[in-house]
């Protein structure tokens, strides 16, 4: 028999996904910066993205994933499409799969991640080339990606840790 509040847990879990989703977008569009000309900020809608995908992956279907992208390149200025096109083929070929989904343990969320991150990068990069009729300037992608991986494993730990102690809410 269920307890009383695991009825309402799927419900605030909702909540929460669209929550992080938002404030991931709003920190997204508004970057750092710790030296003159150089933004530091990481990917942090894909983290969540990701993230969301392995924990609860009904709250990331690719429609979800691709409005997310979009408003990515709504509020950044990207050209229209790069990072939705980008997330949509980064999640479909790292997402976790199968009846466990997301494992436990950190190391291999964060190798998965890395491949996500890069991936997706490597698209965005591409797509906004083509968009762009020149070269992208690859410098903020690989600011991002380096500060992406430095900051993930900290969010993934914290998430395998309120996993752990509770199963429901976000990790649940």
């Amino acid at each position: 028999m269920r307890k009383p509040g695991e009825r309402n847990a799927p419900y605030w879990s909702a909540l929460w996904c669209v929550f992080t989703v938002i404030a991931a977008l709003l920190f997204q569009a508004a970057p750092t910066r710790l030296i003159e000309g150089i933004t530091l900020m990481p990917t942090w809608p894909l983290m969540v993205i990701f993230l969301w995908a392995g924990l609860r992956p009904y709250f990331m279907p690719p429609v979800a994933v691709f409005a997310i992208g979009l408003t990515q390149d709504l509020l950044t200025g990207a050209p229209m499409g790069v990072w939705a096109l980008s997330y949509l083929v980064s999640i479909a070929v790292f997402r976790f799969r199968g009846e466990d989904g997301m494992p436990r343990d950190l190391p291999p969320i964060v190798l998965r991640f890395a491949g996500t991150l890069l991936l997706a990068h490597a698209i965005a990069y591409a797509a906004g080339s083509f968009a762009l009729g020149q070269p992208a300037d690859w410098q903020p992608l690989i600011i991002e990606v380096i500060a992406s991986i430095l900051m993930f494993p900290m969010l993934a730990f914290l998430v395998l840790r309120r996993r752990r102690s509770r199963s429901s809410g976000f990790g649940g």
